[in-house]
C-alpha cells in the first residue's frame, strides 16, 4: 500500500511538472498602437465626438502597462498638427515623451516639417524613429524589443502615395524606396531575430490590406493615414491589421499569443477615450500653456467651465 501512495505521489508531481513546463512556454504580448493624434492634446468638446485625447490617454496607458507588463507602446505617425502650428506642435513631442513609446513611425505631416523642427520634436519624443523604406539618417530601419523571452521586430514605411499631393520641392526631400522590397529585404535580415514581426505603415488601410497579400510572415500591421476606425480588425495572409481612428478618441489593443516563440492567436479591439476618463495633470498644465500664450480656447471648453463655477 505504502508503494502505491508513492508512486501515486510521484506520478502527481510529474504531472505537476510537465503542467508547468507547458504553461512556461506560453506567453501572451500586448501592443497598444496609436495614430493620426493630429496635434490633440486634449477633448475638442464637439457635441458629435465627446471624446477625450492625450490628457486621457497618458493615464490609460500608465495604468494598462502597470497591469500588463508585457507590453509595448507603437505610433504610427501624424502625431502633430495638419497646420503646422509650432508651439502646438513642440507640446504635442512633449506629451508623446511624457509616455513610454518603443517605436514611432513618422507620418507625413512630420516629414513635411523642416529639418530644425524635426530633430527638436525628436528629442522631445525620446524614442526610437523606425522607417525602413524611409531614407533619413535619424531612423532606424528596425528594432527589436524583448519582452519575457519574445524577440519583436518593429518595421516602418511610408507609400509614396502618402506624399502624392504635396508639392514637388517637398516630395523631392521625402526620399522612400520601394515599400515591399525594403520590408522583404528586412525580414529576411532579421529571419533569426525575431519571432514576431510588426509593420507600422502610413498609407491607408485599403494599401494595408494590399501589402498583406504581398508580404508572407507578418504578424501584425498597425495602420494610419486614412484615420480608420477598426473596432473588430480581421486578418489578411495572417497578418492582422489594425488602426485607431483620429485625433486621439481611441487607443489600440492587440493581444498575441504565443507558444515556445510561435505566434498561436492574434485579437485586436479599440478603447475609447471617454470624456469621464481622468486627466494626466501634466499635459493639462501644457493645454494651460497654449492657452496663455495664444489666447486661444475652445469656447464649448470655456462655457462649461463657467457653467460649473456657478
Amino acid at each position: 500500500m505504502t508503494y502505491l501512495k508513492l508512486n501515486k505521489l510521484t506520478l502527481f508531481f510529474i504531472y505537476l511538472l510537465t503542467l508547468t513546463n507547458v504553461y512556461s512556454q506560453r506567453n501572451n504580448l500586448f501592443v497598444i498602437h496609436t495614430n493620426n493624434t493630429n496635434g490633440a492634446l486634449e477633448n475638442c468638446y464637439c457635441p458629435d465626438n465627446p471624446f477625450g485625447s492625450m490628457e486621457k490617454r497618458s493615464i490609460y496607458v500608465r495604468d494598462f502597462i502597470k497591469k500588463n507588463p508585457n507590453t509595448i507602446l507603437l505610433d504610427a505617425g501624424d502625431f502633430v498638427t495638419m497646420s503646422q502650428q509650432t508651439l502646438k506642435d513642440s507640446l504635442i513631442a512633449e506629451a508623446y515623451g511624457l509616455l513610454p513609446y518603443d517605436a514611432i513611425l513618422y507620418g507625413d505631416q512630420e516629414l513635411v516639417l523642416d529639418a530644425r523642427t524635426l530633430n527638436r520634436l525628436r528629442g522631445q519624443l525620446g524614442t526610437t524613429l523606425v522607417g525602413t523604406n524611409i531614407d533619413r539618417s535619424d531612423f532606424f530601419t528596425s528594432k527589436v524589443i524583448r519582452r519575457k523571452g519574445l524577440r519583436i521586430a518593429v518595421m516602418g514605411i511610408m507609400d509614396p502615395y502618402a506624399i502624392k499631393f504635396y508639392p514637388d520641392d517637398i516630395k523631392k526631400r521625402i526620399r522612400l524606396s520601394d515599400p515591399v522590397e525594403s520590408i522583404k529585404k528586412e525580414m529576411k535580415k532579421l529571419s533569426s531575430k525575431a519571432d514576431i514581426f510588426i509593420l507600422l505603415t502610413h498609407q491607408g488601410y485599403d494599401l494595408d490590406v494590399e501589402f498583406a497579400k504581398k508580404i508572407d510572415g507578418l504578424d501584425l500591421i498597425v495602420g494610419s493615414h486614412s484615420q480608420t476606425k477598426i473596432e473588430s480588425p480581421k486578418e489578411v495572409n495572417d497578418a492582422l491589421i489594425v488602426q485607431a481612428g483620429k485625433s486621439g478618441y481611441y487607443v489600440g489593443i492587440v493581444e498575441i499569443k504565443t507558444n515556445r516563440g510561435k505566434v498561436v492567436e492574434k485579437s485586436g479591439r479599440i478603447d475609447t477615450m471617454k470624456f469621464d476618463m481622468p486627466d494626466d495633470p501634466r499635459i493639462m498644465k501644457m493645454i494651460e500653456e497654449y492657452e496663455s500664450k495664444t489666447g486661444r480656447m475652445n469656447m464649448r471648453k470655456k462655457k462649461l467651465k463657467e457653467k460649473a463655477n456657478g
